[in-house]
C-alpha cells in the first residue's frame, strides 16, 4: 500500500513538472528537475501540524480595560508627494533603463533563493546553502512578496504565495523568536502583499492572523510591552 501510495506521488510530481515546463510557469530560470521534484512532494514528506492554537493560550496579564479607537472623520493631510514636471523623452528612456538595471539585479538575488534556499530564511551565496535566523518560516520568500507583486512577477508571485501552505507561524524549531524582526519581515510581508493584490488571496490574511495570534502572546507582560527575545516555550 505504501509503495503504491509514493509511487501514485512520484507519478504525480512528475506530471506537474511536466506541466510546468510546457506552460512555462516561471520567466526567471528553468528549475532543475530535482528541484521541482523536491517542491513538488513536500506536502506527501512532510505534513505540517499546528502545535500550539496560541488564540486559545490563557494569559498570565490579561488587558483590563482597552482604550477606544477615536471616532468621527479623519483630519485632513497634505499632499507630501513631490509633483513631477512633464518627462522629456530622454529622461524617460533613462528612467526605464535605470527601472530594468534594479529589476534585473532583483531576479538575480532571487533567482539564487529560489535555487539554494526555497523555504528558508536567508541564502548564503558564497557556499550555496542557507540559515534560518528568523524563525526558519522562510523570512525572504514572505518579505520578498510584495516587492515581486510591484515588479510585475505574477508567476513568481503566485509561487510563492502558493508555498505558503507549507509553513505554519504556530511554532518554530529555534528557542527564541525575535518579536522586531517577525513583524516587519512576515507580518508587514502578508500584510502588504494581501494589500497590494487586493485581497485576491486569502491566504495571505489567514497567515497573518496564524502569526499574529503568535506574536501577540509576546505582549504578555505586566505593562503590556513586548518581550523583544521572546523564549516562546515558557
Amino acid at each position: 500500500m505504501a509503495r503504491a501510495s509514493r509511487r501514485w506521488t512520484m507519478f504525480l510530481a512528475a506530471a506537474i513538472v511536466l506541466i510546468l515546463t510546457l506552460y512555462n510557469l516561471t520567466d526567471l530560470t528553468q528549475w532543475e528537475l530535482s528541484d521541482c521534484f523536491t517542491w513538488l512532494t513536500a506536502d506527501s514528506r512532510n505534513d505540517v501540524h499546528h502545535a500550539i492554537i496560541w488564540k486559545d493560550v490563557p494569559q498570565r496579564n490579561p488587558v483590563v480595560t482597552m482604550t477606544s479607537l477615536p471616532t468621527g472623520e479623519p483630519a485632513a493631510i497634505p499632499r507630501i508627494q513631490y509633483h513631477f514636471a512633464e518627462e522629456s523623452s530622454s529622461r524617460k528612456a533613462e528612467r526605464l533603463e535605470r527601472l530594468a538595471a534594479v529589476k534585473k539585479s532583483f531576479v538575480h538575488s532571487w533567482k539564487g533563493y529560489r535555487r539554494h534556499a526555497w523555504l528558508q530564511d536567508e541564502v548564503a551565496p558564497i557556499s550555496k546553502g542557507y540559515k534560518n535566523e528568523f524563525g526558519g518560516w522562510g523570512a525572504t520568500l514572505v518579505d520578498t512578496l510584495d516587492t515581486l507583486y510591484i515588479m510585475g512577477l505574477e508567476k513568481e508571485f503566485t509561487v510563492a504565495v502558493a508555498a505558503l501552505k507549507k509553513i505554519d507561524f504556530s511554532t518554530t524549531e529555534l528557542d527564541t523568536v525575535n518579536v522586531f524582526e517577525t513583524t516587519i519581515r512576515y507580518l508587514g510581508g502578508l500584510l502588504s502583499a494581501y494589500d497590494l493584490s487586493r485581497g485576491r488571496h486569502p491566504i495571505l490574511l489567514e497567515k497573518a492572523v496564524q502569526l499574529s495570534d503568535m506574536l501577540y502572546a509576546a505582549f504578555d507582560t505586566p505593562n503590556r510591552m513586548p518581550v523583544a527575545r521572546w523564549d516562546w516555550k515558557k
